[in-house]
Parts: C-alpha cells; structure tokens; sequence
C-alpha cells in the first residue's frame, strides 16, 4: 500500500514539474469568422519559444467550451434604459424548445427581463419579485458583468451580444462553460 501511495505521489510530482516548462494561452478573437489559440511551449533546457496559430477556418475545429462561446460577439452599446425580455436560452448545449421557454417563465412567475438603469444599476424582474443589483462593461465592450442580489446571494452573469437570425440577442451565461445560457431580446 506504501508503494502505491508513494508511486502516485511521484507521478503528481513529476506531472508538476512537466505542468511548469509549458504555458497554454488561449485567446478567442472578437470577429466573425474566427477563433485565435495560440499555444506557446517551452522545453526544460530553456528552448525558444515556438508559436503555433490556428483559426476555426483553416482547422475546422472549435475553441474550447460550449457552443454560446463559438457565437460571434458585438459590441455592447450604451444600455441604460433599456429592457429586455427574455426570449430563450441553451441547457446543456441543446436550444431551448416552446415548452422549456413557457416552463422556465411558469418558474419565474411568468415574467424574466433584464432592465438596465442609469449609473450601472440592473434589475432582474421576475413575477415573483425583483433582483437589484448592478453591471459593468468589459474594457473592450464586448461584454458585461452582472451581479444581481437574489435574495442575499450574489449571482453573477456574463453578458455579450450577437445576432441569433436577424434579432439582436443579450446572451446571460451564469458559468463560462459555453453550454448554459438565458436569451433577452428588446
């Protein structure tokens, strides 16, 4: 039992110390069309660093994450004074059907907006009481950060903006996994 204990406590020491001469960095763009990784690597006899550069285009393959983190982003306006509805969402990686829609609205007491007040206030209305709290934009503008007050717990919610059809979407992800997301429209 001493081995195999010390066997793995070897191994974690040496994935370590392998973890420590590389460093991953992966950078998603905010076009259209694609999504940068850059991924640098350095060997443990201080190497140069080489750079490998892949976009969606030439790979065809996907940054990491879920689908809401492969949708083009733009960038947010001034949003105080506006409201918005909400119109959908993503579970799980899967669209939101009719029925999960009208049951996610049932479970909010039939009403679920975002409001955005003037000095970066944000109120989530619900049919069963309201949510203050307050919001900021990303230094690029491409995105927002909400916490809202949920009855002395803080939620903090991801926003950023992308054309979803023809309609202007307000995309609210409360983790960064890519697949969990609420959809508002004006």
């Amino acid at each position: 039992m001493k081995n195999k204990t010390f066997a793995c406590v070897m191994g974690l020491v040496l994935a370590l110390s392998l973890t420590a001469c590389g460093e991953e960095e992966v950078i998603v763009e905010n076009t259209n069309e694609e999504v940068s990784v850059e991924v640098q690597t350095q060997e443990a006899t201080e190497a140069p660093t080489e750079t490998v550069a892949e976009t969606v285009a030439e790979t065809g393959t996907e940054a990491e994450g879920g689908p809401l983190l492969q949708v083009a982003v733009m960038e947010i306006p001034d949003l105080s004074g506006t409201e918005w509805n909400f119109a959908g969402g993503m579970i799980d990686g899967v669209e939101m059907e009719e029925e999960d829609l009208n049951a996610t609205l049932e479970t909010y007491g039939g009403t679920l907006q975002l409001v955005f007040g003037e000095d970066g206030a944000v109120t989530m209305v619900q049919g069963g009481g309201n949510a203050e709290g307050t919001y900021e934009y990303s230094d690029d503008n491409t995105a927002i950060k909400m916490t809202l007050d949920f009855g002395g717990t803080e939620v903090t919610y991801a926003g950023f903006l992308s054309e979803v059809g023809d309609t202007v979407t307000l995309i609210a992800m409360s983790d960064m996994n890519g697949y969990d997301g609420l959809y508002f429209v004006q």
